[in-house]
């Protein structure tokens, strides 16, 4: 039986993968700059490559609502596009029986996986797994403070997709995964009521943390170190999603990703830059 997609969206992939390449692009959007960035819901990309390969990023907002139109815009988008290869958000998704399933288990993702499997196009994971955010993220924050981002961010998944807030038994599988990854987590929280505890200590103005606003991520206050940690977490995604990207361009790929909408507007100058490059070298 596949997993609920909120456990699945954390946990689907621990197993560290090595990069080949430790390259670090820049160009990448700062924070300031994206939000003061006007830019349409939802976000699309495309680039072609003077040797056939292409991209098209669909920047996508995350919901289960199958009257959403951008559903119907990326079934549109994938046919003209025809794509070779498919990349995902966060993992491979699981795979169901009809296009509404998809959608209203796995949202976007879901849809993807499923378009993916009728057309007989492989699919990949554009992203960094949980155990390799782990690894990375504890160089910078205290084990405590990223055991609690990962909950809290999953509780914010979870009302995206418009799963039961009563339902927290993916507390305590989140708090034990991490242990696993690394003995740098084998602290304190440990199980949902040390987190509930410590969650009430660090804020006390959140009266139900299962209805966690996503501002508590995005907030500038230094004293918030959910969106420290947001915000580094995601910078090392990005690098780990444009490696991706441009080895599969490298490769002469058509590339169709499907991802949160503000990747594509951090990435977007940098891929834009890269593949410029790419022509401008086979030009010669």
């Amino acid at each position: 039986m596949a997993k609920s997609a909120p456990l699945f969206f954390l946990w689907c992939s621990l197993i560290p993968i090595v990069s080949c390449s430790q390259q670090v692009y820049t160009g990448l959007l700062t924070y300031e700059e994206y939000y003061r960035k006007k830019f349409s819901e939802p976000y699309i990309l495309e680039l072609q490559t003077n040797e056939g390969a292409g991209l098209l990023y669909y920047g996508s907002m995350h919901t289960t609502n199958l009257d959403d139109p951008q559903f119907v815009d990326i079934e549109k988008r994938w046919m003209a596009f025809q794509p070779t290869v498919a990349y995902s958000e966060s993992c491979v998704w699981p795979l169901v029986k009809s296009r509404e399933e998809a959608i209203s288990r796995y949202g976007e993702q879901g849809l993807l996986r499923f378009l993916a499997s009728r057309h007989k196009v492989p699919i990949k994971s554009i992203d960094s797994t949980r155990a390799q955010e782990a690894v990375y993220l504890k160089r910078y924050f205290d084990p405590e403070h990223i055991k609690i981002f990962y909950v809290l961010r999953q509780a914010v998944v979870n009302q995206n997709l418009g799963k039961d807030a009563e339902s927290v038994g993916y507390v305590n599988r989140i708090l034990r995964n991490l242990g696993k990854i690394d003995y740098y987590y084998r602290g304190n929280p440990r199980h949902l009521e040390e987190f509930e505890g410590r969650v009430h200590q660090l804020f006390p103005n959140l009266k139900d943390w299962k209805s966690i606003s996503c501002s508590y991520f995005r907030s500038p206050n230094s004293e918030n170190f959910l969106s420290k940690i947001h915000r580094k977490l995601n910078e090392f995604r990005d690098q780990h999603m444009l490696k991706s990207l441009l080895r599969g361009l490298g490769k002469g790929s058509r590339i169709f990703a499907v991802v949160g909408r503000s990747h594509v507007v951090m990435q977007e100058p940098v891929l834009r830059a890269e593949v410029a490059r790419l022509n401008k070298e086979k030009k010669h």
